[in-house]
Formats: C-alpha cells, structure tokens, sequence
C-alpha cells in the first residue's frame, strides 16, 4: 500500500470514511445492485469459453473476458444498426471483415490490409481497425489481458468499441478517415465510446450494465491510453491527451451521438501544448520542484484570480495558505476546527485560511503524480471558501462537485492559449500558467479522490468530479451554472 493510501484511509473518518484508492467493491455485491429500471443487474461477470468454443478462434487461450467480448460485439452490432440511419441517414453497413484476435504461435490464417501481414509483432500490445478488408485485430496476449487485469474487463468492451468508432469512419460508412487530422478521429471514436456506453447503462449488456467502479476504472484505462505530456495534437499518431479522451468519452456519455457526430463540423479543440523553453530547464519539465515556492506561486495566482473576480463584494477577503504538518491539523477556526474539503486542505471561512496538510501533499505530489495534482487540491479549497462568501448552501456531494467545477475554472484561466497569456495584469502581478500533462494530473487525482458508488454522496463519485472539474475548464463560471 503506498503512503498516499494509507493516509487516505487514516482521513478518511474526516471525509465521511471514503475509501481509499486501493478498495474495490466485492464482486458479488455489485453483481447483485439493480439498476434504477429495476431489470439491470450491474457488474459484469467474468467468463470465458470451454477450451475449443470461442466463436473468433477456437485456438485461443481462454481469458476471463471473452464472454463478455462477445456480448459486446453482439451489442456494438446492435447498437450502430440502430443509431446509425439516425444520424448518417443511411442503413448501417455490419463489418464485414470480421474482429480476429491475435497471439503468438496463432494457428488462424488472419485477414491483412493496412500494413499487416498478419505477423503477432505487428499487432503487439495493439488493437486497430483496417479499412481495407473491414476487419479489426485485437492483441489477445498481452493488450486485452493486461487491461482487464489492470482496470477490470470493462475496458476490453471501451476499446472494441472505440476500434468500431473507426468501422463508422471508413469509407463503408460516414467516409471521413481522410478528411481529418487523426486526433479528431481518435477523440470522435472516444466520444462514440461513451455514448456506447450510456446505452448500455440504459439498455444493458445482455441483461447488466457497467457499475460505479466499472466506469472509474474505465476513465482510469483512458488515461493511461492518452498521449504523453508535451507530444503534439499534430502528430500522425496523435491520439489526444488523458484530459481529451476522458472529456471525449464524457461529450458521448452525457450527450449521445450528437455531439459525436458533430466532431466531424466543429473538430474539438485538444488541450495538449508543448513545453516551454524555461521549463525545459527543470529536473521535470511539466512540474515545479516541491518547495515553498510552488505553494507560494499557485497560492498566488489562485488569490490573483478569484480577488480579481470577487474582490467589489463586501464579504470578500484574500485569502492565506499555510503549510502544517500532520500535528498541527485539522487547525482551530473559532470555536471549532477548520472543515477539511478534501484530502490534506482545510478552510476557515471566518479568517480566509486555507490550510494543507503538507505531508499529504508531499505524497500527492510523488504518487498522482505531479504538481498540479496538488495544484487542483488546492483550488479545491480556495473554491470552497468561495462558496462560502457566496453564501451557499449546498452540502455534501453538491458542494464538492461545485468545489471541483470552480477548481476546473481557475485551470481553464491558466491554461496557455493564446487568449490567457496575452491578458494584461499588473506589473507587480505574476501568473503562471498550466504546463503539458497538468490537467492529466488533476483528472487522475480526481478520480483517486471519488465515492466508490453514486449513493455514497460524498465527494461524488469519480465520473462526477472529473465532469465536474472539466466542465469548469471548458466553459468557465458557466459551465458551473454561474453568471
């Protein structure tokens, strides 16, 4: 168990006994929850064929998620057969190459196209779609089994159905695999992922949907396909950031295949930049060195932005950051401590304190990683000491997915676009600004950070806080619901 864990499960009693990052719910639990429509049952079993019975290749070795891999094809089938006319006004055209999994040693004479000659090292730790021939080839050896073991055999049903957003693309269907750059291609088929699977919530996965921890380790196995910090949207084999492709699979999830579709009109916008020539010059390019001076500067500009947007109310007033060590929290506020709003960071409304716990931080920082997985905690607290001055209300799970939406709008005012960095401020004013892989760094702490099921009503579950704090990023105060 790493120290961050085990801190997160000591605090845990403080934050309403969330689990820690290594808790997972019993299986059999979660195969028993109904969903809201009462027909679901949510989980997905694991499975697989008796030796000789799996329908793609009866050489395979049997895996624990081939059962369901063949639910998914069925229901992937079922699912484009039945959106497609809707949105591309033409009959679905089914694959007609057939998904062919692959291995050393495969006896299976396999389809080739693209490139592929049908060798295992060229499919290594890989799944693709080939236009010519319509067929998809998975790596059954090391790919598929690595992500179920990884993040649950959830992810085996993602990523087939993010090859089949590439089957809608090719020229047998919409006909625009030539027409855009392949990150918009990538993040389309993200997108049509999650729309997948809001149906499946919806409709089931022969009779099951995904559970609350099935989805968190589905935005986990996304972040760990995302490009790495400092590569650039333009590459060929650019696939798009960890922030991207969750933000992708979230347009799909919450919105359907209308915004999906709508990609191939209003190409997204990717959120990955390179970086700059004085961070080159650190140790880590993306991270400022843990010191004083990284709290002091994120402390910083966090107080530069909400003075500059809050500063004509009257109850309004800078706030401080203090570093404490583990005996000195939570620290007094009046007549009784300070509220911890999330890991490691109290806040005292009555005297403007934000208070961090620095050894938490210390292990943010080393086992997220990054500087602005610390970064995002402390807009958490900053966020919520607004909230506080607004006057709300709001409790709970409310107020920290407003905590998390208003840390994603100080991150959006950071980020290095054009527009942000040629912002007049004052002269004795020094803001910083977000370096490549920051926003993966504060999806993965949010996710670390979400309830284990959406009826903990907490911290909201990890789905929640990662839309929340996107939301704040790409749309502002707006994308919080605020003027």
């Amino acid at each position: 168990m790493s120290y961050l864990t085990a801190l997160a499960l000591v605090v845990g009693c403080s934050l309403g006994d969330s689990p820690g990052a290594d808790s997972k719910p019993e299986d059999d639990e979660a195969a028993a929850e109904l969903s809201d429509n009462g027909s679901l049952e949510v989980g997905l079993p694991e499975g697989g064929f008796a030796a000789g019975d799996f329908p793609l290749n009866a050489d395979k070795p049997t895996r624990n998620y081939d059962r369901f891999l063949i639910d998914t094809i069925a229901d992937l089938q079922d699912f484009w057969n039945e959106n497609y006319p809707k949105f591309y006004d033409a009959d679905y055209t089914p694959l007609e190459g057939g998904i062919h999994p692959h291995f050393p040693d495969n006896p299976a004479e396999l389809p080739i196209g693209c490139e592929f000659t049908g060798d295992y090292a060229e499919v290594e730790d890989n799944a693709f779609y080939c236009e010519e021939g319509d067929f998809i080839v998975y790596d059954d050896d090391l790919l598929f089994p690595s992500f179920a073991d990884e993040f649950g055999i959830a992810s085996i049903g993602l990523i087939l159905a993010h090859e089949w957003g590439h089957v809608i693309q090719s020229s047998l269907r919409a006909d625009i695999l030539d027409r855009f750059v392949n990150t918009t291609l990538e993040l389309q088929a993200d997108c049509f992922v999650g729309a997948w699977v809001a149906d499946v919530q919806e409709s089931g996965v022969n009779g099951r949907r995904f559970s609350d921890a099935d989805l968190t380790s589905s935005l986990l196995g996304l972040v760990q396909l995302g490009d790495m910090p400092g590569d650039s949207p333009d590459d060929p084999a650019a696939h798009g950031s960890a922030f991207d492709r969750v933000s992708s699979f979230q347009d799909g999830f919450f919105g359907g295949l209308g915004p999906c579709v709508d990609y191939a009109v209003n190409e997204p916008i990717p959120l990955q930049f390179g970086f700059s020539p004085e961070e080159y010059q650190r140790e880590s390019p993306g991270d400022f060195p843990f010191d004083q001076e990284m709290f002091e500067l994120m402390a910083g500009d966090l107080a530069y932005y909400w003075n500059t947007a809050l500063g004509t109310l009257d109850d309004w007033r800078s706030p401080t950051l203090e570093l404490a060590e583990p005996s000195d929290v939570p620290p007094v506020c009046g007549s009784t401590n300070a509220e911890q709003v999330t890991i490691g960071v109290y806040v005292c409304p009555a005297t403007a304190r934000i208070t961090v716990d620095a050894d938490i931080a210390r292990a943010v920082y080393d086992e997220i990683p990054g500087d602005f997985a610390v970064g995002y905690l402390l807009g958490v607290g900053y966020a919520d000491l607004v909230l506080s001055t607004l006057g709300a209300t709001i409790s709970g799970e409310d107020r920290r997915l407003m905590d998390d939406c208003l840390a994603g709008v100080w991150a959006g005012d950071i980020l290095p676009t054009a527009e942000n960095l040629a912002e007049t401020v004052p002269e004795n004013v020094s803001r910083i600004s977000l370096s490549a892989g920051d926003l993966d760094e504060a999806i993965r702490m949010a996710i670390y950070l979400g309830d284990e099921t959406e009826t903990t009503d907490e911290m909201g579950t990890a789905f929640d806080k990662v839309d929340a704090f996107r939301q704040g990023v790409l749309y502002g105060p707006t994308g919080c619901g605020l003027d």
